[in-house]
């Protein structure tokens, strides 16, 4: 009961967080103003939540004790096995298919962020954690039980694609499916957290160069 309790607070606060973005426009709040509030709202919600995961406890597959060994392993698996495959996907969509892979969210993203450097602290840090927490901790070990770990991830990804409400959404179904890989073999959602921000980070970093 104690875990369920956790998990609902936890939806809570992504639920919430998901939608102050839009209260805050119908409230005509722009600027410093409204990002600010959202990064500072972001760091609260990822502190609360890392608190819950803790307080929770282990699920069934999580390892009892951290082993360095493996958490750094995974990470490293993560990251780079989530880079080949944003780049092997655009190369099928832009060289065989000729599909346009311009990302709507990510382009928003950076300009957001040049113009309040503040943001990626949310984009870049506290959005992949809390996204892990959601997507993997809890739709997707739970769903693992009642019905099976590849109809768990199917279900887990298309939810994470569906809220990132992005014209390229095959890329965030992968992504999401990688990174519930990840979890499930590393046995820690903080290594498959840590790999997302890697991730976020390297594509982040090019989009700049």
């Amino acid at each position: 009961m104690k875990n369920t309790t956790n998990q609902l607070v936890t939806l809570l606060c992504y639920l919430v967080l998901s939608v102050v973005g839009t209260i805050l426009s119908a409230l005509s709040i722009t600027g410093h103003a409204y990002f600010g509030i959202i990064t500072t709202l972001s760091l609260v919600a990822t502190v609360a939540m890392i608190y819950l995961v803790q307080k929770s406890g282990k699920n069934e597959f999580e390892l009892p004790k951290f082993n360095a060994k493996k958490f750094v392993t995974w990470v490293l698996i993560g990251a780079i096995g989530a880079i080949l495959i944003q780049i092997g996907l655009t190369f099928v969509e832009q060289g065989l298919l000729h599909i346009a892979t311009n990302s709507q969210n990510t382009a928003s993203m950076l300009t957001q962020i040049k113009g309040y450097p503040y943001y990626m602290l949310y984009v870049l840090i506290c959005a992949p954690i809390m996204e892990e927490i959601v997507f993997r901790r809890i739709f997707f070990a739970d769903l693992i039980r009642p019905t099976n770990i590849y109809l768990a991830i199917i279900i887990s990804s298309v939810l994470f694609a569906f809220m990132h409400q992005d014209t390229r959404f095959v890329i965030y179904l992968l992504m999401g499916a990688w990174f519930c890989f990840v979890y499930y073999k590393s046995k820690n959602i903080y290594a498959s957290a840590t790999s997302h921000i890697i991730m976020n980070l390297v594509v982040f970093g090019l989009s700049i160069v």
